[in-house]
């Protein structure tokens, strides 16, 4: 058995960003997490993430959004990478899609390790046509995780900008349980960070960890992770302690 820690946070692309970066490198720094997944990343987040996180590796293959959606930091010694890449979900964000890194840990495990950002629900054809992506987005997405797990343990993660569809539908189409859940714990409202985030009239959990297989997770929480004047995101993190 192994035991490994999980970090997921929307990074907010660079939206006052020269007021939070403080707070994101202590965070990052405090947590000390195994996996780091991030959602809206842009090149100047990435660098400074690369910087104040020497001690990580970050996952980047040839597609733009590896450099300009979401990105996968490793600790060092914690796993080998067998491979990685994008699964394209044909989103209205060309560039987004599920970002996924097949790794070994220590103890030989394999494992699948995926995070993506599924399109928001103020999107201009969503709020004109009341016809939402998600849904979409979601079961392309469980097929391919479905291909690229096969019986190997994986877990997903995210900001899926849906409370219950995306997550129901990885349950039910590609046997993913969300972390909350499987400890008896209400998944906690990610969605807004009320220091930050004008759509206050949005209270919603929609940043998630999901997993499948030999997985079984210890602790899940939403750290509400502040310093002296600084905020990480709009979004809160979720975290999670898992075993393998």
């Amino acid at each position: 058995m192994q035991r490994i820690s999980l970090v997921s946070l929307n990074l907010w692309n660079t939206e006052h960003w020269e007021e939070r970066k403080a707070c994101v490198a202590s965070f990052v720094q405090t947590y000390q997490a195994d996996v780091y997944c991030f959602q809206e990343v842009r090149p100047e987040t990435l660098a400074f993430l690369d910087q104040t996180l020497p001690e990580y590796v970050r996952i980047e293959g040839p597609e733009e959004g590896w450099r300009c959606e979401n990105s996968i930091y490793l600790k060092k010694g914690c796993f080998t990478v067998d491979s990685y890449g994008r699964v394209d979900l044909q989103m209205p964000e060309i560039h987004r899609g599920v970002f996924w890194v097949k790794v070994r840990t220590t103890e030989a495990t394999p494992l699948l390790i995926a995070t993506m950002h599924l399109t928001h629900q103020l999107n201009a054809d969503e709020l004109r046509t009341g016809i939402g992506y998600r849904h979409g987005e979601a079961h392309l997405a469980a097929k391919a995780l479905n291909e690229l797990a096969q019986d190997d343990a994986a877990l997903i993660c995210g900001d899926f900008n849906d409370p219950v569809h995306p997550s129901w539908i990885f349950h039910e189409q590609a046997g993913f349980s969300d972390v909350f859940s499987m400890l008896g714990l209400a998944a906690p409202v990610t969605f807004p960070c009320p220091y930050l985030s004008n759509e206050r009239f949005l209270v919603e959990a929609i940043d998630k960890i999901m997993v499948r297989g030999p997985i079984r997770p210890i602790l899940a929480t939403s750290p509400q992770f502040m310093t002296v004047g600084g905020a990480l995101s709009d979004h809160w993190p979720v975290a999670a302690v898992l075993d393998l």
